[in-house]
């Protein structure tokens, strides 16, 4: 072992670097948790879908566009996207798989046509063995860069339908038992490769109208409160205290039980909107608030956690209740707020409708010849590239607490304001100064903070892209929704859980400079779009000033 490798306390075989004792391990340990945890900051969530799910959009948007529903540009970027990403992972497979992949992404991918065919073929080749490949990696002795690294098996993990509180728990005993990568990775491979399982869900109701009719009698989900009360019994529950007057079960197939919760939740939110269509006042039923699910005899709560798509420019600025006047602002973060807890379908399309409002010029013809989409997309992502600094600066400025005083602290300790903070930070950061911090989730912002100071504008050009390739999603999400009518798509779930936080961020920066500076949102993304041109060059502005 080098003396580097054993002052670090690593292994020359990233595989057998171990949870607690590698800081290559811990890194690595705590970006899964940040991803797994549904209420990470927007800035340390993850933003992807992994190489594999994007491979199959390519195939999905060819069929859409062989309905009229998306066009060529979209699935030409789709494709071209597609190959950057696989370009970029060491995992996908073999240099013959890569150049075959390349040739059929480069090809014209009409819906039928032999490129297609060819394409599925590729995906589930790369599919198979995808973790496995990531461990083979690490036993060869390469290091990859811990972002990409965590991104591709939590997103990989997370494609395959597991729940975020089910691979949190999983990371964090791995964690716990000071596992190396190489058990971790095993373990992923098991995950991978489990096959889906099959699980009843039984839903109570406190009310449902028209209970004793055939809306219910004729409905083979239906069971009466006396089955209900017995499912709950011989599935180890207690029935005590569930009062229903009946319930729906669901037969479901699912990665663990809460994402089995989660799809019958789903089927939930479909039958109460279904039932707002009917005649009359009453209708809607009142679901108990809870789902059990077969082989766990604790319930889950029925309801949807916020996906993350928040404002706090709104509070900071005391704002939030300021409602008097309407504005294109106003009515964007109306359309936004649907986002965090609506179905699917009108999260999708409201929440696209903020930001196409907001970010498209009706006066400039250059915004209708590339593409009214692609334009709000690209400003949008820009405009998130530019705050993700100072978002991660700022924290850690809260989170530096040295044993003794040193000169960090004492000059955030004088700071008036977080920009200031950040601003002490990022000085600090860039001069050689290591902060002092407790959590490993800091530490592994700190990595990509002191990363960025040394390549500022590919950094953030990389984030660019990051934001970009989920921006065009909920865009090319928003159009099936709204012409094809459909919300059963491959990466609808993933759009919303990645694409909502990076929506809020955006919105928050628009909002503040309205505020603050009675600034456009048009002219804010322009000021955004120079400076990560000119970031990095004499005279350019500061990573932590980008917006100002």
């Amino acid at each position: 072992m080098s003396n580097a490798a054993a002052a670090s306390g690593a292994s020359t075989v990233p595989a057998l670097e171990a949870f607690g004792s590698s800081p290559y391990a811990d890194l690595v340990g705590a970006r899964l948790l940040d991803f797994f945890q549904a209420t990470s900051p927007w800035q340390r969530r993850l933003w992807d879908v992994g190489t594999c799910l994007v491979l199959d959009e390519v195939i999905e948007a060819a069929e859409w566009r062989s309905r009229k529903v998306l066009s060529d540009g979209a699935v030409t970027w789709l494709a071209k996207d597609a190959e950057r990403i696989a370009g970029r992972d060491p995992a996908l497979g073999e240099a013959a798989l890569r150049r075959h992949l390349t040739e059929t992404l480069r090809s014209s991918l009409q819906d039928g046509t032999r490129h297609v065919r060819r394409l599925r073929e590729l995906s589930e080749m790369a599919t198979t063995g995808y973790i496995d490949r990531w461990l083979e990696l690490l036993r060869s002795g390469k290091r990859p860069s811990v972002e990409r690294f965590a991104r591709a098996v939590g997103a990989h993990l997370l494609d395959l339908g597991y729940s975020l509180p089910f691979l949190r728990r999983w990371a964090q005993q791995h964690i716990r038992d000071r596992s190396t990568l190489d058990a971790l990775l095993v373990s992923a491979a098991n995950l991978a490769t489990k096959p889906e399982e099959d699980y009843s869900v039984i839903v109570p109701f406190h009310s449902v109208p028209r209970a004793k009719t055939p809306l219910t009698t004729l409905e083979p989900t239906w069971r009466p409160a006396a089955l209900v009360r017995e499912w709950l019994v011989n599935n180890g529950s207690n029935p005590s205290g569930v009062r229903q007057v009946g319930g729906f079960e669901y037969r479901v197939r699912a990665r663990d039980p809460l994402a089995a919760a989660l799809l019958a939740t789903e089927r939930i939110d479909r039958l109460t909107s279904r039932a707002t269509l009917a005649r009359g006042r009453g209708e809607a039923p009142e679901p108990h608030g809870s789902i059990w699910v077969s082989g766990s005899s604790h319930p889950f709560k029925l309801e949807r956690t916020s996906r993350g798509a928040f404002v706090l420019s709104l509070v900071a600025e005391s704002r939030l209740y300021d409602v008097n006047d309407r504005t294109d602002l106003d009515d964007a973060l109306e359309l936004a707020s649907v986002l965090n807890l609506g179905s699917p379908g009108p999260a999708i399309a409201s929440g696209w409708a903020a930001v196409e409002a907001l970010l498209v010029s009706s006066q400039d013809p250059e915004d209708s010849k590339v593409g009214r989409g692609a334009v709000a997309a690209d400003r949008l992502a820009s405009l998130v590239a530019c705050s993700w600094p100072r978002a991660d600066l700022t924290a850690l400025s809260y989170q530096h607490s040295p044993a003794a005083p040193d000169t960090v602290s004492t000059r955030l300790a004088a700071a008036s304001s977080n920009q200031e903070r950040s601003s002490i930070i990022a000085a600090a950061l860039a001069g050689g100064q290591s902060l002092s911090l407790r959590s490993a989730s800091d530490r592994a912002a700190e990595s990509r903070m002191i990363r960025l100071m040394a390549a500022k504008r590919h950094t953030l050009q990389d984030v660019e892209a990051h934001v970009r390739s989920a921006m065009r999603r909920l865009y090319r999400q928003r159009n099936i929704v709204m012409h094809g009518g459909s919300t059963d798509t491959l990466a609808r779930g993933a759009t919303l859980r990645t694409c909502a936080p990076l929506v809020g961020a955006g919105l928050d920066r628009i909002t503040h400079a309205r505020i603050a500076r009675s600034e456009s949102a048009l002219q804010l993304a322009e000021r955004a779009q120079l400076s990560l041109t000119l970031v990095g060059t004499p005279g350019g502005p500061e990573v932590d000033n980008l917006l100002e």
